[in-house]
């Protein structure tokens, strides 16, 4: 690894925030090898560029995450994905931008349900309006049997 690969892997750690979509752990872990990039490479914190663009979430795999904890399915294709919730609501997200909206299933042209930016945001709609699971209901065959 050499300098410039530094500064750029420096760079995309910046970018790891619980603001992002990141969780509190990952946020410290980035922050302690930013430090020690930092330290073997002599990079001062004037050096750093500044980052090209905000970034809002890091990859799909933190929207997976999330709906997976409420039983929803992930469909994506290239910067967009969605999500059904039951058979009247659909959860529309941009990768490039995180905002994401709920709209009405087969609904076109109308205002969203709920609108927001962050995967934590989305946690707090997903709280507040997403679909319940309930412990008690089971279809297990221990269940069938007594």
């Amino acid at each position: 690894m050499n300098l410039i690969d530094a500064l750029r892997k420096i760079r995309l750690l910046n970018q790891v925030k619980v603001a992002n979509g990141a969780l509190p752990a990952e946020e410290e872990n980035a922050q302690i090898l930013i430090r020690a990039l930092m330290r073997r490479f002599a990079v001062k914190d004037d050096a750093m560029p500044p980052p090209s663009r905000p970034m809002f979430h890091l990859s799909w795999v933190y929207w997976e995450h999330l709906l997976g904890d409420y039983g929803l399915q992930l469909r994506r294709f290239g910067k967009r994905g969605n999500a059904q919730i039951g058979g009247d609501r659909m959860i529309l997200i941009r990768l490039d931008s995180g905002a994401w909206r709920v709209r009405t299933a087969g609904q076109t042209a109308s205002a969203p349900l709920a609108a927001g930016v962050g995967v934590a945001a989305l946690r707090e709609y997903l709280k507040r309006s997403g679909p319940r699971s309930y412990a008690f209901v089971t279809t297990s065959p221990d269940y069938r049997r007594r």
